[in-house]
């Protein structure tokens, strides 16, 4: 019976250890981490509202593929546009966008926060500026050429596409509907 408890007591032991190490490691670790998703967001509601001098409290959402609004401010604190978090499925899940929507309802700008999922070479060349570009000035119903729109697909890499077109879309329009329109912040 010993020949048992010794090795599993010493198998236990590595594993508290290992655990503990483990807790400590995240502990060290979780602040940093925090900090730099903080500044990546907020470069990246300056690169989607470049005329704003500050930002307010982002409001989280959860509504359809919305993660959260934050409005935008001028020098005297009044409200110039919205920021809109977006996560939404390209090709792959976990496609992380930032739009810049003004107070008549036109995209500012977009960042593609996050396409580390899409394909290589194709749907992550949502980051390159010739594609996400085509966004800034858009209103209303954003679409792809092959749906009759006039933002042009990446190659091979429709699905993509066609996934931030929607998503600007549906940030016009909850910004249209919420803010814009009276509606409630």
């Amino acid at each position: 019976m010993s020949k048992i408890i010794k090795p599993a007591a010493v198998l236990l032991i590595i594993c508290i250890i290992a655990a503990g190490l483990l807790g400590y490691v995240n502990a060290i670790t979780l602040e940093p981490i925090a900090a730099q998703d903080s500044k990546a967001k907020t470069e990246s509601m300056t690169a989607v509202l470049p005329n704003a001098a500050s930002f307010g409290d982002e409001k989280e959402v959860n509504e359809g593929n919305i993660t959260s609004v934050t409005p935008a401010l001028d020098e005297s604190g009044n409200e110039i546009g919205y920021a809109v978090a977006i996560t939404t499925k390209g090709f792959s899940a976990g496609l992380k966008l930032m739009y810049g929507v003004d107070s008549n309802g036109a995209i500012t700008g977009l960042s593609v926060v996050d396409c580390s999922n899409e394909t290589p070479g194709l749907g992550a060349n949502a980051k390159n500026e010739s594609f996400y570009g085509q966004f800034t000035g858009k209103s209303g119903d954003v679409k792809v050429t092959k749906d009759g729109g006039d933002i042009e697909a990446l190659t091979g890499a429709t699905i993509t596409s066609r996934a931030i077109a929607d998503a600007a879309t549906e940030a016009i329009q909850y910004v249209t509907e919420n803010y814009l329109k009276g509606g409630a912040n």
